[in-house]
């Protein structure tokens, strides 16, 4: 009579191939478990330049870059680095400063979609990277600050905190009902902000491209619908490939546009 092969059974003979040395957020190591694992979208073979046109070249160009080349450039390979190096920061952070309705939070919503479970699109208090309560920002690479509250009604307190959540390797994390603990800090920010003013700079701090962003179709309603019905999964597949695919072999996160927008930002610190 064949022996009855129980759960357990299976468990105890296999049970090495379910221990793991530790946990990374991406890892090539196989006996390290990596928390990041597939993108959400597809890479396709040839990117759809059709599906990413009036994203990439209207929205990001027109509007967010303000059709400047050189902080076009920036803006694309700050992204592109971000989904090719999975798990690796920029150690940098981008402004975007203008009025509403101009789509800022399209562009940003757009991003944070394409990095999906990776990305946290609406951060509006400090505090929830920092303070009681933030696993919100755990393993993730990219997060969108959005009109944040300023840490103790302090621009210089902001600086500060965002100094620590732009550049150090990990961060302490506080979730309800469990023991404190480090994570890698894998986080990539954009501020998304209509303040003129949002954070304290002096004139040694490299770590923000700050944007005043044009408002080239603000108030066009049918511009606005189109660009959303067009963001549909071959759009993101797209918009996907067409980060992975390009060449950013020369490109260094730290070496930052100046804008009119950070000269003046800086002199109001």
């Amino acid at each position: 009579m064949a022996k009855t092969i129980t759960i357990y059974d299976i468990f105890e003979k296999y049970s090495g191939q379910y221990v793991v040395e530790r946990v990374r957020f991406n890892s090539d190591n196989p006996n390290v478990f990596s928390v990041f694992q597939v993108y959400k979208f597809e890479k396709l073979e040839l990117v759809d330049e059709s599906k990413t046109d009036m994203f990439i070249n209207d929205l990001t160009y027109g509007t967010i870059a303000r059709e400047n080349q050189e902080i076009f450039e920036y803006i694309l390979n700050w992204i592109a680095f971000i989904a090719q190096n999975a798990g690796q920061k920029t150690r940098t952070a981008i402004i975007l400063q203008r009025l509403q309705r101009i789509c800022k939070n399209r562009f940003t919503d757009a991003i944070s979609e394409m990095f999906s479970r990776y990305g946290q699109p609406n951060i509006s208090m400090i505090e929830e990277f920092t303070g009681t309560f933030n696993s919100v920002v755990e393993n993730v690479m990219f997060a969108v600050q959005n009109e944040m509250m300023n840490y103790n009604e302090s621009k210089k307190g902001t600086a500060q905190e965002m100094k620590t959540i732009n550049t150090d390797k990990t961060i302490r994390i506080y979730e309800k009902n469990q023991p404190r603990r480090r994570a890698e800090n894998v986080i990539n920010t954009i501020i998304v902000t209509n303040n003129d003013y949002p954070i304290q700079l002096d004139n040694s701090d490299g770590r923000y491209l700050v944007i005043k962003c044009k408002a080239v179709h603000r108030g066009e309603h049918e511009y606005f619908n189109k660009l959303s019905k067009g963001m549909d999964k071959d759009f993101y597949d797209n918009l996907l490939t067409f980060f992975l695919n390009r060449d950013i072999s020369k490109f260094d996160p730290t070496y930052i546009p100046m804008t009119e927008a950070k000269k003046q930002l800086l002199s109001f610190s």
